[in-house]
């Protein structure tokens, strides 16, 4: 049997944010292999909002500009800040959804 030693809940609580903050650096994990990716891209107007969508949708009509080139730029920010957490690994599929 292996002798546990009591530890304070302060130095328990210390002990588990290094391990979480040494976890959550990029890289640190290290895995036999990790799965595939799946994309969603998400478009967010639609003709008209269904009752049970909880996705961030607006209805739209076709006497309104979209912000598509905005929309873009902002889609491709946050897929280039993602890169570091993701480089190597293979993007199974891609799905597009919303309007």
């Amino acid at each position: 049997m292996i002798p546990i030693q009591p530890q304070s809940s302060e130095a328990a609580e210390a002990a588990v944010q290094r391990d979480i903050q040494h976890y959550m650096r990029p890289g640190t994990l290290q895995l036999g292999s990790l799965p595939p990716l799946s994309l969603y891209v998400h478009l967010p107007w639609c003709l008209k909002k269904c009752p049970y969508c909880d996705f961030n949708s607006h209805g739209w009509s076709k006497s309104e500009a979209l912000p598509e080139e905005r929309y873009i730029d902002a889609l491709m920010a946050d897929l280039e800040s993602a890169l570091p957490l993701i480089w190597g690994r293979t993007v199974h599929s891609v799905f597009m959804g919303g309007g």
